[in-house]
């Protein structure tokens, strides 16, 4: 699959309805990489990505993560500042035909290897664990 899908002027992503989880490589795979949903991806044009669209994708993402692993111990930045660097960062990625990969992680141009740098990328769990938030800050544990 290439990560080149869509265009800048238009196309689709897709966007789990559980857990917010952002697709942009082409069709939307049958089961969610992240929550293990089938059939559960929604189309969303290009032109509707903005600050409140992943927003709302991150509220769902807290709201999967605390009812599966963390027990409602994880929250979103409240720091609207950062949460709007990462919208524009991850934003910049869907509209460019891109994946929505996580912002503060480099591009090995390797495809399985960046799979895991899709946000919420594959280390966010044990650095919320050791620090208490991811690495970009994006989700905390409550205090």
């Amino acid at each position: 699959m290439s990560r080149e899908a869509g265009s800048a002027s238009g196309g689709t992503i897709h966007r789990c309805t559980v857990c917010g989880y952002i697709y942009r490589d082409g069709e939307a795979p049958p089961e969610c990489p992240i929550c293990q949903n089938k059939g559960t991806f929604e189309e969303i044009p290009v032109d509707q990505i903005n600050y409140e669209f992943f927003k709302d994708c991150w509220t769902r993402q807290v709201k999967w993560m605390n009812a599966t692993k963390y027990q409602n111990e994880i929250m979103l930045n409240p720091d609207e500042e950062v949460l709007k660097e990462l919208a524009e960062a991850e934003g910049n990625f869907l509209k460019s035909g891109k994946q929505a990969y996580c912002p503060c992680r480099l591009l090995t141009g390797k495809e399985l290897a960046d799979r895991k740098i899709i946000c919420p990328c594959y280390f966010y769990m044990g650095e919320i664990e050791l620090q208490g938030k991811c690495h970009c800050s994006l989700y905390l544990v409550k205090k």
